[in-house]
């Protein structure tokens, strides 16, 4: 069967950066499918970019390689790596985009890839990672691809906390509609149900529900997410317009 390869990356998707990736990677010998994640992700956002490959990337087949081009440090002394976790592998910057995967999977094994002394020093998506990836497809084993490392750079990640006033959190993510999703994990919602609301900055949200429909459209609700957070929501709506709110805003269990 055939590998998977997917793509995630801030080069839009309109981007002449992203047909240069792909056609690196069409170099490749052997067949293989290639997936879109996402090419829209904001520009330079490590953040966004490890939420969304932490969210995304375990859905996938059993060795399926993620290329993850989110990389605001190209061509300075941070470093490339290989890196599996669990049964998924990776070719990335080791600059955090790995962080939120790193909390669901630990790592069983990384290397640093060496650039070659051609590549660009702006462009190691198409001209190292893409390579590596190459090599992998057409039968490289991972060893050979550079020393190992013991560990990976992770970017510090927001955490609930108990204070005197209750559980406060955080918005992490910010959805193509509008919803809002929170750190407070799926655990707390009794804890939100027997507060009988989520707070979010300056509003307090009373109407929880199970799913979207259970509420009448421009309702804002609070609810468990399908990603095991609970989120803050606007049926037929968009929060984060509604709420005035951003990746940052703060959120509470009374």
């Amino acid at each position: 069967m055939p590998r998977i390869v997917t793509l995630t990356t801030d080069f839009g998707t309109g981007s002449g950066y992203t047909a240069e990736l792909k056609g690196r990677l069409l170099h490749a010998r052997a067949p293989f499918t290639l997936v879109d994640i996402a090419h829209d992700l904001p520009p330079h956002d490590i953040r966004a970019a490890a939420w969304l490959v932490g969210q995304a990337c375990f859905a996938f087949p059993p060795d399926t390689l993620h290329i993850v081009v989110v990389d605001p440090g190209v061509g300075t002394a941070r470093r490339l790596v290989w890196a599996r976790l669990g049964d998924q592998e990776f070719l990335c910057p080791d600059n955090g985009v790995l962080s939120h995967a790193l909390r669901r999977t630990p790592l069983a094994e990384a290397r640093m890839l060496g650039a070659a002394a051609s590549a660009s020093a702006t462009f190691h998506g198409r001209d190292v990672l893409a390579p590596a990836a190459v090599r992998l497809l057409d039968g490289d084993r991972p060893d050979l691809l550079g020393p190992p490392l013991a560990s990976l750079t992770s970017i510090a990640w927001p955490a609930p906390r108990e204070t005197a006033a209750g559980i406060e959190g955080e918005i992490i993510h910010i959805d193509t509609f509008g919803n809002l999703v929170t750190n407070l994990p799926a655990a707390l919602w009794p804890r939100v149900e027997a507060a009988g609301g989520l707070v979010v900055g300056p509003h307090r949200l009373t109407t929880l529900v199970r799913t979207y429909g259970d509420a009448a459209p421009g309702t804002a609700v609070a609810l468990v997410g399908s990603q095991g957070f609970i989120e803050a929501a606007v049926v037929e709506g968009r929060a984060a317009d509604r709420l005035a709110a951003h990746v940052g805003t703060r959120v509470g269990i009374p």
